[in-house]
């Protein structure tokens, strides 16, 4: 049954009342008026010392008796056709206890491709390629797996691998992204590279153009990045009997196990996934992959646990990636700045994968009535794309908010100016707020216009921006459980994985808000699927989204048990006493008691709130929004670009930990700086080799990169569940590429067009040899 609330939604002084239908079940909303004590305060992360003095348990760290270690043959073939493999000497190699080939063409075939959310997607290709007429499997780029073998240490099983015989026919490929939309290119496919285009149309592009006092086009390249998370690809398997029981780098505990119990037909009910504390994952950790597949394959056959850790060279060839893209684009815009219309016509290649589209920032960022998004796949002999991180929209914003800089230098408008005609009307004065606190940090007002800079003109500044916006996902299912015990600890359970973003605190924080406690007396207890407590993966902004209103929910039914618990002993009704700086106090003014006392009078008895998360309340819950401002100085002699400064104000609805959400925005732009200046997997073409795999010669931001980095929190009541949060994990890594693209660009008077920023790059520019 649902109950209608009246609300106040909005941000400071731009509040208003509006009454929603919500479930009967769902506590008091966290609106505007809510005053909490806990929640958005800046509070040290749970795991914080466990972390640095070495106590977390990580994949790695999992040593089960009697421990085995895999290793993966791969194929050193971007393209070829397995002809036989002979491993009879590995398997009789001393210490070598299990060997597994990959001969059948659709034995990875079951896994399927996620989301950014870790949802399963349908895809007209598989994973791994087809048989060809032969009916043999055909390996599909540098690193495919051929086959594994679990031994008592890595040594030996370095060894073995070395005793594989592997013969194969090789095969015609292709690994360029322009040499693939070829009409005589080799077919990754049988049925061609280049996917049908995905289209998206509003309004009347060639009308919006025909009314546009200025139309700018151009085109921009971002490449392949990798993503590198901290800690690699790895699990630990072990089967007692028919059940099996793995500890996983993974970014969904739930969608691993599903992926097992599917891909050995056992009941998901008999695996048990665990990941306690995660390394990072960007997007590549959804599932059980390949990895955790294999890992449990030589477990079931060596009879014993086998661990299963990639190294970075095989983690930079074989598990995901950000795909790479070529993106034409034209605007128009009247005289005044307002936008006419916006036409992007992108490809890019997902290896064997799909998910090069870069369309959601045009589509979505500005109000413009005419736009058009055509983009395609394209397909080459390289490893397959993983979401990664906003997937599309740092490339795509790139592309976009350079070309509004460029309308503003012809039109002769402050680009600040530009993007305040044109942001969407949903955000309000918030993002206005955003654009306001993050140009003031930056010293907007010394940004000049663009001149071009000589070659011998020393080291110049300039000054850019881009704004980010990003989805507003998360909902059920999502189950909680908070526990009251007699000795007054209190546990928050949920099976959901903190893949490093600070879930555990979270947690913590909105149950210690519900029962009056400080957060670190309560102990949380997640990534493990023997919870029963469902969670989504974390993946898309969704964790804090998806599990928060389940976990107040289960707090605030606890709380209400525990309160008419302890009544009779401080003589009242439950109605008349609240949970306060750990006590239970009297309203009236009555009798109160430490929280930990008041627990003991329950006995061996526990207290224990369960619930799951209610729908999205209708109507709210639109999109984060931010802006960054950058400042750099560039080196016209030698082309070296510094970002000095980044201004980042980003909102995601009610902040629930400043310190981990100012983290989380310190990390985005962090990564989105490497792209912009560092980061691009390259490739030999002609052996289709990656010649970077590793972090030696693929180079990723450190602390000689790092600038001052100003985040912004601005807090927006806009409640689609009780809690109020929205995710944050996506929107600080969108437009930080784009603003130091536009402020190198406005720094050396021309338009960067192509990422990495390389000192060769700008010194070309300056040379006038644009790509």
């Amino acid at each position: 049954m649902a109950d209608t609330r009246k609300i106040r939604i909005g941000h400071t002084d731009d509040l208003e009342s509006k009454e929603i239908p919500v479930p009967g079940s769902e506590p008091p909303i966290w609106d505007a008026d809510a005053r909490l004590a806990v929640v958005g305060t800046a509070q040290p992360r749970a795991d914080g010392a466990a972390k640095v003095t070495g106590g977390a348990r990580y994949t790695h760290d999992q040593n089960p008796r009697g421990l085995l270690f895999g290793r993966i043959l791969r194929s050193p073939h971007p393209h070829a056709r397995l002809v036989s493999i002979d491993a009879s000497l590995a398997a009789r190699h001393p210490g070598v206890k299990a060997v597994v080939t990959f001969e059948n063409p659709d034995v990875f075939s079951a896994l399927g491709e996620k989301d950014e959310a870790g949802r399963a997607v349908e895809s007209d290709e598989k994973k791994k390629g087809a048989a060809g007429d032969s009916g043999r499997r055909r390996l599909m780029y540098a690193g495919d797996e051929v086959a594994a073998v679990a031994a008592v240490s890595q040594d030996v099983a370095e060894d073995a691998l070395e005793l594989i015989d592997v013969r194969y026919e090789t095969l015609p490929h292709v690994t360029d992204v322009d040499a693939a939309r070829e009409p005589g290119a080799p077919k990754v496919f049988p049925e061609g590279n280049v996917s049908e285009p995905s289209v998206r149309r509003r309004g009347d592009v060639e009308a919006g153009f025909r009314r546009a006092r200025v139309v700018v086009e151009g085109t921009y390249r971002t490449p392949v990045a990798l993503h590198n998370a901290l800690e690699p690809h790895g699990a630990v398997a072990l089967w007692e009997g028919s059940k099996l029981t793995v500890w996983a780098s993974t970014q969904g505990v739930f969608g691993f196990r599903d992926d097992l119990a599917k891909f050995f037909g056992i009941p998901a009910s008999d695996v048990r996934v665990v990941s306690e504390y995660l390394g990072g994952g960007f997007g590549a950790k959804f599932g059980a992959g390949t990895t955790g597949i294999i890992a449990a394959l030589l477990a079931r056959d060596a009879r014993a646990p086998v661990k299963l850790m990639l190294g970075r060279h095989e983690e930079n060839l074989a598990t995901g990636n950000r795909p790479d893209s070529v993106q034409h684009i034209r605007i128009g815009a009247l005289a005044d700045g307002t936008l006419t219309a916006i036409h992007l016509k992108s490809y890019g290649t997902p290896g064997i994968g799909s998910g090069a589209g870069v369309g959601g920032p045009a589509w979505r960022t500005y109000a413009c009535p005419n736009v058009l998004i055509e983009e395609e796949d394209v397909r080459t002999n390289a490893g397959p794309a993983m979401p990664f991180r906003a997937p599309g929209y740092p490339q795509g914003s790139f592309a976009l908010e350079s070309t509004l800089d460029e309308i503003a230098d012809r039109l002769g408008l402050d680009p600040y100016a530009l993007r305040l005609k044109n942001y969407i009307e949903k955000p309000a004065k918030a993002l206005r707020e955003e654009y306001h606190l993050a140009a003031e940090a930056i010293g907007w007002s010394r940004r000049k216009k663009p001149r071009r800079a000589k070659a011998t003109g020393g080291v110049v500044r300039g000054m850019g921006m881009g704004t980010a916006i990003w989805g507003m996902y998360g909902g059920p299912p999502a189950d909680a459980r908070v526990s009251i015990r007699s000795d007054g600890t209190v546990a928050c359970v949920c099976g959901t994985q903190d893949i490093g973003s600070g879930t555990r605190t979270a947690m913590a924080m909105v149950t210690a808000e519900v029962l009056g406690l400080r957060p670190d007396a309560v102990r949380v207890v997640l990534g493990d699927t023997d919870t029963g407590m469902y969670s989504p993966a974390s993946g898309g902004s969704v964790t804090l989204t998806a599990i928060l209103p389940a976990v107040r929910s289960a707090a605030e039914a606890a709380r209400t048990r525990f309160l008419e618990a302890v009544a009779p002993a401080l003589e009242t009704e439950a109605a008349n006493l609240d949970l306060r700086d750990g006590e239970v106090r009297s309203r009236d003014g009555g009798r109160s008691l430490p929280f930990a006392r008041a627990a003991s009078g329950l006995g061996a008895a526990e207290i224990a709130g369960q619930a799951s998360r209610a729908k999205n309340y209708p109507g709210l819950g639109i999109e984060s929004f931010g802006a960054q401002f950058a400042e750099v100085e560039v080196d016209v002699e030698t082309g070296r670009v510094r970002v000095l400064k980044i201004a980042a104000a980003h909102d995601a609805g009610r902040t629930i930990n400043r310190l981990t959400a100012e983290s989380q925005v310190n990390g985005g732009v962090l990564m989105g700086l490497s792209y912009a200046l560092l980061e691009e997997r390259v490739i030999d073409h002609g052996t289709g080799i990656v010649m970077n795999a590793n972090l030696e010669d693929y180079r990723i931001a450190g602390t000689m990169e790092t600038p001052e980095i100003v985040p912004i929190l601005v807090d927006v009541y806009d409640p689609a569940n009780n809690v109020g949060a929205k995710g944050l994990g996506e929107p600080p890594v969108v437009p930080t590429a784009a603003a130091i693209a536009n402020a190198v660009s406005n720094a050396i008077g021309v338009r960067v067009r192509e990422l990495p920023i390389t000192p060769a790059r700008v010194l070309d520019l300056l040379n006038g040899k644009e790509a």
